[in-house]
């Protein structure tokens, strides 16, 4: 996208601008909400050196829709769980950071996902690096089906 409106207009983008396209692109907004999937809660629960249980609560094309699923750490039990609802995710990076420093810091996550033969990314933000990271692959997924 922002390669398009450089190519279009010539010049430079500037900073709000270029966080404008990122957040269209990879981040949800209540105010101009896209994607059929959406992350409502979370709930998780790990045995020290056990497998971790994850009971989110998602939407689905706006119908809220519970799933449980177990892995070897949250993000492998949240795509357990959303292959219980017939979406396939495989995990293939991930990286993440403090946005700011802080008790009122945000983490951001990156998630490289493999969905329906397609690799793509997305993006999630949250307090909690947990939440994040399975709002990125929301974000991922969302973007996938985008694609089609």
């Amino acid at each position: 996208m922002v390669q398009t409106v450089t190519d279009s207009e010539g010049g430079e983008v500037q900073p709000g601008e270029m966080w404008g396209f990122f957040s269209a692109e990879y981040l949800p907004d209540p105010a101009a909400p896209w994607g059929r999937f959406g992350l409502k809660s979370v709930k998780q629960e790990s045995a020290v050196d056990g497998d971790t249980t994850v009971e989110v609560t998602i939407t689905d094309k706006g119908v809220e829709v519970p799933l449980k699923g177990t892995g070897n750490g949250p993000i492998a039990a949240f795509c357990e769980a959303l292959a219980s609802h017939g979406v396939e995710v495989r995990v293939l990076d991930y990286a993440e950071h403090a946005m700011s420093s802080g008790g009122d810091a945000k983490a951001a996550a990156y998630l490289e996902c493999a969905i329906d033969n397609q690799v793509i990314w997305g993006v999630g933000i949250d307090p909690s690096i947990t939440t994040s990271s399975l709002k990125a692959i929301i974000s991922a997924v969302n973007r996938a089906v985008r694609e089609k």
